[in-house]
């Protein structure tokens, strides 16, 4: 069956593309090749400015694209599902012997990586924190948990602030040279301020979502490793819980 696949899924498809423009029609027929490997946002990107479109179709043609590449994604797989299906009723596969392969190659692949059962580190995590949050420690692990909440959110404002700035920039100068369109400037001048303000908003989104990420693991991080502390120290028998819970001291907030 697997030299079905590459006629089913693989191969190249017309993507088709209509616009108007007042009383003009164009039509903007791009072939791509199944499975697209590449970043959708990345080949919509590109097809605006290797095609000089205008900005007003942005929005339409991602969205056009995306649904597009669905489509033919779903129909390939649903042809290879439908040429498999063929296969075995025609007798061109044999079922018992497809089905004793199957069985072979998972029993060795389960016996291969599969790891004896035990607790994951999540689950130790959960009833460890299950035993603190019915103990003294209770609140102390709420104002933890409080402190870090303020600190992403605190991050989330700054990184709304600083999109929002750069967003009212971009339009701004996207007005001045909407202005001056069939003056000094032209399509090709708009389409390119249109592709460096994406890149511009492509890359501080990139950098927030990795601060923001660096920063909740290394919350995650300290929290864990504190909590695990504490509930070793609550369970240390020279320590009692009045005394552990009078010295506890919370990390410092990020």
């Amino acid at each position: 069956m697997k030299p079905n696949r590459g006629k089913t899924c693989a191969g190249e498809r017309d993507y088709v593309y209509m616009l108007s423009a007042g009383n003009q029609h164009f039509v903007l027929t791009v072939p791509l090749k199944f499975p697209v490997q590449e970043n959708i946002s990345h080949l919509h990107g590109r097809l605006m400015l290797l095609h000089n479109l205008p900005c007003f179709v942005e929005n339409d043609l991602k969205q056009s694209l995306n649904k597009f590449i669905e489509d033919e994604t779903i129909k390939g797989y649903d042809r290879e599902a439908e040429m498999a299906l063929e296969a075995v009723k025609s007798g061109e596969v044999d079922i018992n012997q497809l089905a004793e392969t199957w069985a072979k190659a998972y029993k060795e692949t389960t016996l291969e990586y599969a790891k004896p059962e035990e607790n994951s580190w999540d689950e130790d995590f959960a009833d460890v924190y299950h035993d603190l949050i019915h103990s003294p420690a209770s609140e102390t692990l709420l104002n933890l948990e409080h402190n870090y909440f303020v600190s992403i959110s605190e991050l989330i404002s700054e990184r709304d602030v600083e999109l929002k700035k750069l967003q009212e920039r971009q339009g701004a100068e996207m007005d001045k040279v909407m202005q001056e369109l069939g003056k000094s400037l032209t399509d090709q001048d708009v389409n390119s301020l249109a592709a460096r303000h994406f890149e511009s908003q492509q890359d501080l989104e990139n950098k927030w979502t990795n601060e923001l990420k660096q920063s909740t693991a290394i919350q995650k991080q300290e929290y864990q490793e504190w909590v695990i502390k504490l509930h070793h120290d609550l369970k240390n028998p020279n320590n009692s819980s009045i005394r552990v819970s009078a010295s506890l001291s919370i990390p410092m907030k990020l």
